[in-house]
């Protein structure tokens, strides 16, 4: 049997890619990576793409962002992966940041452990660590503690020195109006490590330069 190795690729930038992350993928028979839409190009497989020999299988599967149709889409990719590692293949699933934060490759996870093969995760830089660096911004200092959210949860704010929000995208302006209301200065980020990156700290600047890929970091006194 083959072993499933869950890939983190970072945030875009194949220079950001750990050397355990590019080895493993050399030694992987087969790659598979998710595109967010039926037909598109997936950024973690153009990501790591300088480091797949042109002689592996590459497969791309849409993984939907939740939906009716996620656990069915979840499901059609694991029984592909299945299939490859009983042929005994070792299969490298790559995924944009890091494997355990927002990503697919959770569920794909709990149904190839439940069938009792091998697995592990390489972990990769997450998205809002390489916003961070880009912005020249810290996340969290001292003792404080960080909330990390999804814009849909942003009411969930209290009395958080620092919070960082991701899946800002169509968000922003609720974002935004609660971030000023409990008196945060905040920072934008759009594609970081990517071509296209931007870092705004302006509320109109954000509003006007909306991205898929993009997070919010904040911060008060």
């Amino acid at each position: 049997m083959g072993t499933l190795y869950g890939i983190g690729v970072g945030p875009g930038d194949e220079e950001l890619l750990t050397l355990k992350a590019v080895k493993t993928i050399k030694n992987c028979d087969v790659i598979v990576a998710p595109c967010a839409r039926e037909g598109q190009n997936s950024i973690a497989l153009n990501t790591a793409k300088n480091f797949i020999d042109q002689h592996k299988e590459v497969i791309v599967k849409h993984f939907p962002m939740g939906g009716k149709d996620q656990d069915k889409k979840i499901f059609e990719a694991f029984e592909i992966v299945e299939k490859k590692l009983k042929e005994g293949k070792n299969v490298a699933f790559l995924t944009i940041g890091d494997p355990f934060i927002y990503s697919t490759y959770i569920y794909l996870l709990t149904h190839i452990k439940d069938k009792g093969y091998a697995t592990e995760t390489i972990p990769g830089i997450t998205s809002f660590c390489a916003a961070a660096s880009l912005a020249g911004e810290n996340i969290v200092i001292g003792d404080e503690r960080v909330l990390i959210l999804p814009a849909t949860q942003v009411d969930k704010i209290e009395d958080e020195k620092f919070v960082v929000i991701m899946k800002v995208y169509k968000n922003e302006e609720k974002v935004l109006d609660k971030l000023e209301e409990k008196g945060f200065k905040y920072v934008f980020v759009k594609r970081a490590y990517r071509e296209g990156q931007q870092v705004l700290r302006n509320r109109e600047d954000i509003l006007k330069n909306k991205d898929y890929m993009s997070i919010i970091m904040a911060q008060r006194n």
